[in-house]
């Protein structure tokens, strides 16, 4: 398996890996991980329409 996962820890990268599989079964499995600012921005935007 290549781990191309940049600014991402190797247990975590596992972690979210074991989660598919778990989800998914076993066979071949493509993941990507790519880091995003939108969980963050939708939580500051929720927080903003709240007031």
């Amino acid at each position: 398996m290549k781990i191309d996962a940049k600014g991402v820890s190797p247990e975590v990268v596992a972690a979210i890996a074991a989660a598919i599989t778990e989800i998914m079964g076993t066979g071949n499995l493509a993941l990507r991980i790519k880091p995003s600012t939108i969980w963050a921005l939708t939580g500051r935007q929720k927080l903003m329409n709240s007031h």
